[in-house]
């Protein structure tokens, strides 16, 4: 939608250029080529915790407020990506630009269907597209999808759901019409960033699969109960301890 077939011209901010700006290629090292992206709180800390990590950055030199990468041994990182669409692409970026090849992510989505329920991990097959961040890459996308060898590989999770998804990041915009309309589409629930880490995957020719735990299920029809949190620590820690089990049993 805003991408234009005459447009040869780079990006003003590029996460290459990026990089340089905030630390020198002495300051930032070439990263593992696996990325592990949580787009929920406590999974960095949970893999401090259980497993032998190492601090490698202090700071993602990402354009949207960086935080710490962590590496678990030689080939696999671990870092928050951020929140919403825009600053999830913005890590994918400058993953890319550090050396990393291939990317799987973590994190939550609410229910609008009764084939899932909370706790139910879901391993998107596809992701509609309700984000604006994929359209300034393609000029009309209306879903994207994951890696098939990555999504494969997270089959390992015991229980894991390979159902569509939606991502939109307007979270007041979430109406009971367009709930409907998701459902005839074939979703099962919705997130604010699967489908632009999709595409601009895609995009970037670097593989990404996600795995997704559901958090809180959606009323049906105006009027119902109004929906819950029903996310737990021990749900979450759940959900860290089933996907990297997954990951370190391919690496």
């Amino acid at each position: 939608m805003w991408t234009y077939p005459e447009d040869r011209t780079a990006g003003v901010i590029t996460a290459a250029a990026q990089r340089l700006s905030e630390h020198g290629d002495a300051g930032c090292p070439k990263l593992p080529e696996t990325a592990v992206l949580f787009y929920m709180h406590s999974g960095p800390a949970y893999l401090q915790r259980t497993r032998p990590c190492r601090l490698l950055l202090e700071k993602l030199p990402r354009f949207l407020q960086g935080g710490p990468v962590y590496g678990l041994g030689d080939a696999l990182c671990f870092l928050d990506g951020g929140r919403g669409a825009p600053q999830a692409v913005d890590t994918l970026e400058t993953l890319a630009a550090l050396g990393v090849r291939r990317v799987f992510t973590v994190g939550m989505c609410g229910s609008f269907s009764d084939q899932v329920r909370v706790g139910d991990i879901l391993t998107p097959s596809r992701a509609i597209v309700e984000e604006g961040t994929s359209l300034h890459y393609y000029p009309a996308i209306s879903e994207a999808r994951p890696d098939p060898a990555l999504l494969h590989a997270l089959y390992a999770i015991p229980g894991a759901k390979p159902l569509p998804i939606v991502s939109c990041d307007a979270v007041y915009r979430q109406t009971f019409f367009k709930e409907q309309l998701w459902r005839e589409q074939g979703a099962v629930a919705v997130d604010m960033e699967t489908s632009a880490l999709f595409s601009v995957g895609a995009y970037l020719g670097l593989p990404v699969a996600a795995a997704l735990m559901v958090s809180d299920c959606h009323p049906r029809r105006e009027g119902d109960s109004p929906w819950s949190w029903e996310m737990t620590p021990a749900l979450r820690e759940q959900l860290f301890e089933a996907v990297i089990t997954a990951i370190l049993s391919i690496e």
